[in-house]
């Protein structure tokens, strides 16, 4: 059996009749002709097999059944009217939000001056952050969690669509009374197999763009959740290691910490990332075209990202 639908413009039209007391002024108030109205309502009545309305010269009444849906409609329109009301404060709510989920050197070294920007344009937009590793941005893309997600590795992930923004590279940094803060030629890939580092996590961009150039996994000395506890542990002589170069730049210019010559790539991309065939909304896409130019104008390059470093 099929099942039967609600015909609300139909139950509004009733209810305006009962209010307005014929049906020629309740057509009027809805912008319909009488005719179509008096259809409408011949038409509710075949369907559900009820006479609602009684006709005559004098005029037109509702019946018993008639006021029985009467009853019915205003409790129907009331929730109908509070749905489509909240549905659209929740869109318009949604619209001024924006969840973004970055890995830790996108958040801290190039996401604020994007967000910036975005709300220099859109000051009303009150972005949502949650910084966590690559691997973990994946994640909440794929949860539906977050509108667009940024990670800084070449391991893309295979089942979420890719757009390239900018790029980044690593550096292998020590403390300058290390043995490594006096060399001349860079380390071989040996003697960085036989060091221990202070490292990211495992899942994190900057561990696994190490690792990948390095073709092995490194030795840990200490992992931590973050750039300032690496470069705390560093610089408390924990080891060597291996950080965005964005981070340390202040480091190496006054001396504190000492970038060591290498043989690996660690050059790396920075994405954003999102469900495949799924589009950007608007806010999220002008977010992503905010890095690819601010991307452009820190590699000098007029034309596109490129990796640098």
């Amino acid at each position: 059996m099929t099942q039967k639908s609600l015909d609300l413009e139909t139950l509004r039209l009733l209810v305006a009749v009962d209010h307005r007391g014929s049906i020629g002024a309740a057509a009027h108030d809805l912008g319909l002709s009488q005719p179509a109205a008096s259809k409408r309502i011949r038409e509710f009545e075949a369907r559900w097999r009820l006479r609602v309305i009684e006709r005559s010269p004098r005029g037109s009444r509702f019946t018993d059944d008639g006021r029985a849906v009467l009853a019915w409609a205003a409790g129907v329109i009331h929730e109908s009217d509070l749905m489509l009301a909240s549905l659209a404060a929740l869109a318009e709510r949604r619209r001024d939000t924006l969840a973004v989920a970055a890995s830790l050197t996108v958040a801290e070294f190039m996401l604020p001056r994007w967000i910036g920007e975005l709300r220099t344009a859109h000051p009303e937009l009150h972005p949502h952050l949650q910084v966590v590793n690559s691997a973990q941005v994946a994640d909440l893309v794929r949860a539906g969690q977050v509108d667009v997600g940024f990670i800084e590795t070449a391991e893309f992930p295979r089942d979420l669509a890719v757009t390239p923004v900018g790029s980044d590279a690593l550096g292998i940094v020590v403390v300058p009374g290390h043995a490594w803060a006096r060399r001349s030629v860079p380390l071989t890939r040996e003697q960085i197999l036989a060091e221990e580092f202070v490292l990211r996590e495992e899942g994190s961009g900057t561990r696994s763009t190490f690792e990948r150039a390095l073709r092995a996994r490194a030795g840990v000395a200490l992992e931590a959740g973050s750039t300032a506890a690496m470069l705390g542990a560093v610089l408390a002589g924990a080891g060597p290691a291996v950080v965005s170069r964005r981070a340390v730049t202040a480091y190496v210019e006054t001396g504190r910490l000492v970038e060591v010559r290498h043989g690996l790539d660690l050059r790396r991309p920075i994405s954003a990332v999102s469900p495949p065939g799924r589009r950007f909304d608007d806010r999220a896409e002008e977010l992503v075209r905010i890095a690819r130019l601010a991307a452009r104008r820190d590699a000098g390059d007029p034309d596109g990202p490129t990796l640098s470093g």
